[in-house]
């Protein structure tokens, strides 16, 4: 297979990547509703608290769009974001509503660019120049090609953002940029279920810089809400109970739907509850600290994402986006070995396989087989990681 043929073939699927996201996640064809329809509820929220209203309230989120006939979804929805989404909710909440959905458009474009781009840069790293350009070619069309990008950028959902800040955590951590990670990390908290097992990671490497500067950020986009609440412990109440009112009442956050994914959810479709079983991801990501040296760092946020989305919960089925880095891993490891290529390239084709085929081939049961894939990539970018760690040793001893 000749170079240019490898470059024409990444840049015909950048193409067809490009133009799936313009057509399912832009347009929306297919889809049922209407752009931004998530991101409707986050506007609502933006208005609320320009508004002097408290935002968890459902009452009041309601009334601070009543008057705007295309936000039309608030009956069956609510607002349970941290206080630090106000930055985010605010800013798209100071346009009107119809410039405000292409704003909130744009940023989830923006993040999809940025993941790209530190795809990118890790890509380069790690192999040599004549495969660059293919590998970088696959993983961007992969990142903006799959379903679940379109999904959450037609549904103007927040998990690119989240994902996009998240990796940058990792990204800038890795390059001693300790302030930009922080910020990031800071950023990324106002979807803590993407970010927690990340900052459980620095908190064991006593990375107190990345930590001060996330906490200084965090504090910076909640300024509105702490003072709007009378302070930290009035905020913080008003989150929980927003929580507490709404979240788990709602059908599509509730273990076993459809949508919600990890092992908590999987054992629920079966009538199976585990107490507990959030634990265990914690509990992983600190058995993957102590046993760091096993491992190449380079997975290391591959392999907290995997974790989060198996066991810590709070997920969703677009939250996938978050397992890039678990991709690019599988790449980096099988784009010179055949087999192992063509085996990966099988399992990631279950993972992005549509559900509605099981669901129009009556077997409902099989909704929450992404669960297992997932499990699947972890467990195989582990062995891989381990693997290449314990060469790496046994040539360093050689030489």
């Amino acid at each position: 297979m000749t170079e240019s043929f490898k470059r024409n073939f990444g840049l015909g699927l950048l193409a067809v990547s490009i133009l799936s996201l313009i057509c399912f996640g832009i347009i929306g064809i297919g889809r049922a509703g209407q752009l931004n329809a998530d991101g409707g509820v986050l506007y609502a929220a933006g208005r609320a608290w320009l508004k002097g209203l408290n935002a968890y309230n459902h009452d009041m989120l309601t009334q601070s769009v009543a008057a705007i006939k295309e936000i039309d979804n608030l009956k069956d929805a609510a607002f349970f974001y941290p206080p630090q989404s106000a930055a985010f909710c605010m800013f798209v909440g100071l346009f009107d509503y119809s410039i405000a959905k292409f704003v909130w458009l744009l940023l989830n474009l923006l993040s999809i660019a940025a993941i790209i781009a530190m795809t990118v840069r890790t890509i380069n790293q790690h192999q040599n120049n004549n495969e660059n350009q293919l590998g970088s070619l696959v993983m961007a069309a992969m990142i903006i090609g799959n379903p679940f990008t379109a999904h959450v950028v037609w549904m103007g959902q927040t998990s690119l953002i989240a994902f996009a800040a998240t990796m940058g955590a990792w990204f800038f951590s890795q390059r001693q940029k300790f302030v930009l990670a922080g910020i990031c990390l800071g950023i990324a908290s106002f979807k803590p279920q993407l970010c927690l097992l990340l900052g459980i990671w620095f908190l064991l490497e006593r990375n107190w810089k990345i930590l001060a500067v996330a906490f200084a950020t965090v504090t910076i986009m909640s300024a509105y809400p702490l003072v709007l609440y009378g302070g930290p412990v009035g905020m913080l109440a008003a989150w929980h109970q927003g929580i507490q009112d709404s979240y788990s009442s709602l059908p599509f956050n509730q273990p076993g739907f459809q949508d919600k994914v990890g092992m908590e959810s999987l054992f629920a479709s079966f009538g199976l509850k585990i107490p507990a079983i959030k634990i265990v991801a914690v509990i992983l990501a600190v058995l993957l600290w102590v046993f760091r040296t096993r491992i190449n760092r380079e997975d290391v946020l591959a392999l907290l994402m995997g974790i989060s989305f198996t066991f810590l919960g709070y997920t969703h089925v677009y939250d996938y986006v978050g397992l890039f880095p678990i991709l690019t891993s599988l790449w980096l490891y099988c784009s010179n070995n055949r087999n192992a290529l063509l085996t990966s390239i099988a399992v990631v084709f279950l993972l992005f396989f549509p559900r509605r085929i099981f669901l129009a081939a009556g077997l409902p049961f099989l909704i929450h087989w992404r669960t297992i894939v997932v499990l699947m990539l972890v467990v195989g970018v582990l062995a891989f990681s381990m693997k290449a760690k314990s060469r790496q040793g046994f040539q360093q001893e050689m030489a």
